[in-house]
């Protein structure tokens, strides 16, 4: 098939995997919104678009991705800003084909990806795949554009064949594999972060959004190249090279981050708790009012995100933010079309511990594995 599958389980590997094990092991299933994916998904999903964005060279900083995503302007190129708009659109793609009942992998799926990744951008083929030879970097050959057909295909083969390969491990080749093989002009490392988080996701982490493995690349960017370059070479040679060194440093990361993020869930008990007992005077709360103020703790909102992530219309989700801005707690930014809303001083005066620990997660640099 001439594909990087071909690993050894090391000493290292094995820990990793067992912790990795430990720590999924109280993992919900996986659901369209839960409250505490409600009150982290903004601030998480622009963390995670920032850092792969910029793995890329994309300049924007990690606020002005928020702030593009919850719908404000910024000063930054076209480009930039378009990077950061299609990368959260790939992700909502793979969001919602993870949660099909009816989901396969599919060579259409991946192509479909790289599309939304590059929509607009430079070298936009739609997710065709290139037709002319590329060198990466300076220093890496992919195979030829001829073969590139039958290498996705026995990709996609290998994605959808029953397997015991332990799904932390499924993740990394897929991974691997999408970048490795490199069918695309551009865009290649945005989609295959891309389906590396779809393979998470299919494996029952429900947001991996909040695992934010993109900032951790991105602040461990020459490591990150070097182990790709190490796993798979100068040129396309997968059976000459094991996946090994690259699935140490990605289960070393996702567990890292795995961590992290049951920290800040743990957290989250606590806040919305004090929320409640916060919003017990105020008359016209109502029982989404916690979450929502968590969130906010943390990122803008908008209008249509808090009517999508609650299943309101819209006007019922703008009128329930405009009474939490007349009650003190909100604080409206921008015009009406454009507009988010931002903690108040009411809500930044509360001791709440989960936006600590999440800007914690969210800053480039893991902890150290336990």
């Amino acid at each position: 098939m001439g594909l990087h599958l071909a690993y050894r389980t090391t000493p290292r590997l094995t820990q990793l995997l067992a912790a990795w094990d430990t720590q999924a092991s109280r993992e919900n299933p996986v659901a369209q919104h839960r409250w505490a994916d409600i009150s982290l998904w903004p601030a998480a999903r622009s963390a995670t678009v920032a850092g792969s964005t910029a793995i890329e060279g994309n300049r924007l900083t990690p606020a002005q991705v928020g702030e593009v995503l919850a719908g404000g302007q910024v000063d930054g190129s076209r480009a930039d800003i378009r990077e950061v708009l299609n990368y959260n659109d790939a992700l909502d793609l793979a969001n919602r084909a993870a949660l099909r009942s009816d989901f396969e992998w599919s060579t259409e799926l991946i192509r479909r990806l790289n599309g939304a990744v590059i929509a607009g951008l430079a070298d936009d083929q739609r997710g065709e795949y290139r037709r002319e030879p590329v060198t990466v970097g300076g220093i890496y050959q992919p195979p030829d554009w001829q073969r590139l057909p039958d290498l996705m295909a026995g990709l996609v083969e290998w994605l959808r064949r029953p397997t015991e390969t332990h799904p932390l491990v499924f993740a990394g080749l897929a991974h691997l594999n999408v970048v490795s093989i490199h069918p695309w002009l551009n865009g290649n490392g945005r989609t295959a972060r891309v389906v590396g988080s779809l393979a998470l996701m299919r494996s029952g982490i429900g947001a991996p959004e909040l695992l934010n493995v993109e900032s951790e690349i991105r602040a461990s960017g020459p490591r990150y190249f070097a182990v790709l370059q190490e796993t798979h070479g100068a040129s396309y040679q997968p059976d000459d090279h094991a996946a090994t060194p690259w699935l140490e440093y990605f289960a070393e990361v996702c567990v890292a981050r795995l961590g992290a993020r049951n920290r800040v869930m743990s957290a989250i008990p606590h806040d919305l708790g004090l929320l409640f007992m916060e919003l017990s005077g105020e008359q016209r709360a109502g029982p989404q009012w916690p979450a929502i103020l968590l969130s906010v703790r943390m990122a803008p909102v908008r209008t249509t995100w808090v009517a999508e992530a609650l299943g309101l219309s819209p006007a019922r989700a703008r009128a329930m933010l405009g009474a939490m801005s007349d009650a003190g707690w909100l604080m409206p930014l921008g015009d009406r079309r454009g507009r988010r809303y931002a903690p108040a001083p009411r809500l930044v005066r509360l001791d709440l511990r989960t936006p600590a620990l999440m800007r914690r997660l969210l800053q480039a640099g893991a902890p150290e594995a336990e």
